[in-house]
């Protein structure tokens, strides 16, 4: 194993061990050959403590993102089903606030759509539909393109785009993409006998949320939200990152349709939002990109070399007020990549 795959090991169990985070599994690989899978830590450290493992699935948080929507996006645009200059309306089938009718699949795509960045649902009614169109029909805060607005609403957006493209709800279409792959443990809402890692204690409550949603509104909406709600292992993160990277791009994936997810596609107004992903370090021979989560979760692709490295955590258990996931991930970006993290 190379000395920097070592060098991050060690830095995630210090973390552990120090207890800056109760746990962690990372798995480094490239193609079909995995150099790393570790667990260190505990799973759960209150009311109880259980051993993290290998194969403990995590609430991957806005993981899913990039697990439950982007995989069905690209496919879609691929096949010529969808377009990125496709308005909201359109694509989702439904009736938008007037405000969002021209807001297309790129602006969703790259938080350049100007929307909420977070919003409660529960008081546009009882039912997963409702609450789905007041969202629908929720004025935006900027105007659509000027800036990027990081939001979990475009996400929502684009589920319900795959649930209405495909006439499958997005659990289903993502399941497809997730078999296909081997991803044998990723889903929506775990089986009751599934062993998960814990996040949050919430206000109110005395035990941690465990193998249900963490976010709050992918909760309201059924747990089942294209920014939230996907629940995932190191090793079946580690299939999804290998089928688009090489040695072993999946045929399911256009490589065209990858490089141009990869690739900063919000230059021009000083971020680095690729199609769904971010780009942490742009090369002409192939841009570093991934995406975080917030309950503790990293993904990180080297798209030259083909190197993947999963970091998964969970800081917010016991609770959220653990802000070391910052310098934990600063850190092993650095080591692994040997370039600055953003």
């Amino acid at each position: 194993m190379e000395k920097r795959f070592e060098e991050f090991l060690n830095q995630v169990r210090q973390a552990v061990e120090e207890e800056r985070i109760p746990g962690a599994v990372v798995s480094i690989g490239r193609g079909d050959e995995i150099y790393a899978l570790e667990a260190y830590g505990h799973a759960i450290i209150t009311p109880v403590k259980e051993p993290m493992t290998t194969d403990t699935l995590f609430d991957v948080a806005s993981l899913s993102k990039l697990t439950g929507v982007w995989a069905s996006i690209v496919r879609l645009l691929a096949d010529g089903r969808l377009t990125l200059d496709m308005c909201l309306p359109e694509a989702v089938g439904r009736k938008v606030h007037k405000d969002l009718e021209k807001i297309t699949v790129w602006n969703l795509l790259t938080h350049t759509a100007g929307l909420v960045p977070f919003m409660d649902t529960d008081h546009f009614g009882e039912t997963r539909e409702e609450r789905v169109n007041g969202l629908l029909n929720t004025a935006p805060v900027a105007p659509a393109g000027k800036e990027v607005v990081y939001s979990d609403l475009s996400f929502i957006f684009l589920g319900e785009i795959i649930a209405n493209i495909t006439g499958k709800p997005l659990e289903e279409a993502a399941a497809e993409v997730w078999r296909a792959l081997g991803m044998k443990d990723t889903c929506f809402n775990p089986a009751p006998e599934a062993y998960c890692a814990a996040t949050e204690i919430r206000v109110g409550e005395t035990l941690p949320v465990r193998g249900s949603v963490h976010d709050e509104r992918a909760c309201q909406l059924g747990g089942v939200a294209g920014h939230a709600g996907v629940f995932s292992t190191a090793l079946d993160l580690s299939r999804f990152c290998a089928a688009l990277l090489p040695p072993t791009p999946s045929s399911l994936f256009d490589p065209e349709w990858v490089k141009k997810s990869f690739e900063n596609q919000t230059r021009h107004l000083d971020s680095d939002r690729g199609l769904g992903w971010i780009a942490y370090h742009e090369r002409p021979d192939g841009n570093i990109v991934g995406h975080t989560g917030f309950t503790g979760t990293s993904l990180w692709l080297d798209s030259k070399t083909g190197l993947y490295v999963v970091l998964l955590t969970n800081r917010v258990h016991p609770s959220r007020e653990n802000y070391e996931i910052s310098a934990i991930r600063t850190l092993g970006f650095e080591t692994i990549f040997e370039v600055p993290y953003l």
